[in-house]
């Protein structure tokens, strides 16, 4: 008997050690799957912050792809706030009034510009699966409202708020962006001391089309009939003045600080000017030329660029690091080998690194067949194109008084042996027949360094007015402006 109740008792510790080692089990499965609850819960919450995250910097490239590309931009009234509205005196087109007040106004209750998904329409061009402007974005959430008003701190441009769904939850989240201050070109060619030849009495040795000519000098034309004219009725084409039997431009405007002088003419003296050549502009009313600051170029190039130190031989170092071996040829540099090459904003240094003076200035030589790129060259320039150049797709100007880019006619430019910006800080000195779409601009003059009437001819690209400058970002996300809401 007693036996038996030993037994039992056994049995029953057995049980209750059972039922606890149940108990515990299940309480440690409870938490495990408590815990896993919650880690499923903040991995969601940080896929959704991820997500909300992508779609804010997509609204934020996509606006600041508008400055940039004013072909993206919304057509419409919409489009022509991501255009200069205002035109200083001094500075040119600027999306800033003398003041320094955004031409962006609006607040997050009344935004300059508003696209909301309630709206068929909006939903339409925000989110469709074919054309959207997120539809890459689609499996992530959904952009429920993309606005753009005023900026909340002083100088800068506006600010960017974006709204996204996702797993049915909601974020907003704003950044704003600033402009940088890049001087435009307004002209397709300037020059320093003026644009002659070196062949005594000889014509002017470039051709302009397309936008204004300024020289701070006096300037040989050759006959006056030779003299491209300015006319509302001329063909837009990218035909050179060499194939024209009758040379003409809807946009050649000639000016001088110094005086027009004229070779003799079969046709006898002529009494009157052509009305699109101002002589004697300097120093009252003055020229209006555009100038590069050298400490803003050469930091932009440290930020957004490359920059380039330079010896005596004309031989180019990365970072300005002369060491043996390292140097490189300006061809090996700015040569491009195709259209769409494009090298971007590249710095190249005086001599001695410091701000240019007349003895500081080196000679690069380029004879590559294409460059494309915004070269700002603190030195003398030889430029000698090899080849026949490259086919580039160009813009012609607006129609005058006009801005809309409907008016702006398409244009394939045959031998092209430069796309972008020529800067030298001294003299341009140039061989054979170069050709370049965007501009020239030198510090000295511009001259041809041959006895055969040879000339340099250029195709102003009026996005150069407006300070779209390939390689150089127009508009930033400011730092220090990233905001989230839920």
């Amino acid at each position: 008997m007693e036996g038996n109740v030993n037994e039992y008792r056994e049995r029953g510790t057995a049980l209750i050690g059972s039922v606890m080692a149940v108990l515990l089990l299940s309480m440690l499965g409870t938490v495990s799957l408590n815990l896993a609850t919650q880690e499923i819960e903040s991995v969601g919450a940080a896929r959704d912050v991820a997500v909300a995250q992508h779609l804010a910097e997509a609204g934020a490239d996509l606006v600041v792809q508008w400055f940039h590309d004013p072909n993206a931009a919304p057509s419409g009234p919409a489009g022509s706030l991501f255009v200069k509205r205002h035109d200083l005196p001094e500075a040119g087109p600027s999306f800033f009034d003398e003041k320094g007040v955004s031409q962006f106004s609006g607040t997050t209750d009344r935004p300059d510009l508003l696209y909301d998904a309630l709206r068929p329409d909006d939903d339409r061009i925000l989110n469709d699966p074919a054309n959207g402007w997120f539809r890459s974005l689609r499996s992530l959430g959904r952009v429920l409202k993309l606005k753009v008003y005023g900026p909340t701190r002083p100088g800068l441009l506006c600010t960017v708020e974006i709204a996204a769904g996702a797993a049915g939850m909601t974020r907003t989240l704003s950044v704003q962006l600033g402009a940088r201050t890049i001087p435009p070109l307004r002209a397709g060619v300037q020059a320093g001391n003026g644009v002659v030849s070196r062949v005594p009495d000889g014509v002017m040795p470039l051709w302009l089309h397309w936008g204004d000519l300024k020289v701070k000098g006096d300037m040989n034309f050759g006959k006056i009939e030779e003299l491209p004219v300015k006319t509302a009725q001329a063909s837009v084409t990218g035909q050179s003045y060499a194939e024209m039997a009758r040379r003409e431009d809807r946009w050649l405007d000639i000016w001088l600080g110094g005086s027009a002088l004229f070779s003799p003419s079969a046709s006898g003296p002529t009494a009157t000017l052509p009305a699109n050549l101002y002589p004697h502009r300097d120093p009252s009313p003055g020229l209006n030329l555009d100038h590069w600051n050298y400490e803003t170029m050469k930091q932009y190039a440290f930020l957004y660029g490359e920059y380039y130190g330079m010896d005596r031989n004309g031989l180019l170092y990365p970072n300005g690091i002369m060491e043996t071996e390292s140097g490189l040829t300006a061809n090996e540099v700015l040569g491009s080998k195709s259209v769409g090459d494009h090298h971007g904003l590249v710095f190249v240094d005086t001599l001695d690194q410091r701000p240019p003076h007349g003895d500081n200035l080196g000679t690069l030589s380029l004879e590559t067949e294409y460059a494309e790129g915004l070269f700002v060259v603190n030195a003398h320039v030889s430029l000698k194109p090899q080849g026949i150049g490259k086919s580039v797709p160009a813009l012609s100007p607006p129609h005058e008084g006009a801005s809309s880019l409907a008016t702006r006619v398409p244009v394939q430019l045959t031998g092209m042996h430069l796309q972008g910006v020529l800067y030298s800080a001294g003299d341009i000195v140039f061989e054979g027949r170069p050709r370049v779409y965007g501009a020239v601009m030198a510090e000295g003059r511009v001259v041809s360094g041959s006895t055969t009437g040879e000339t340099l001819e250029v195709w102003y690209n009026d996005d150069l007015r407006s300070g779209l400058l390939r390689g150089m970002p127009l508009v930033y996300v400011a730092p220090g402006t990233w905001q989230e809401q839920y």
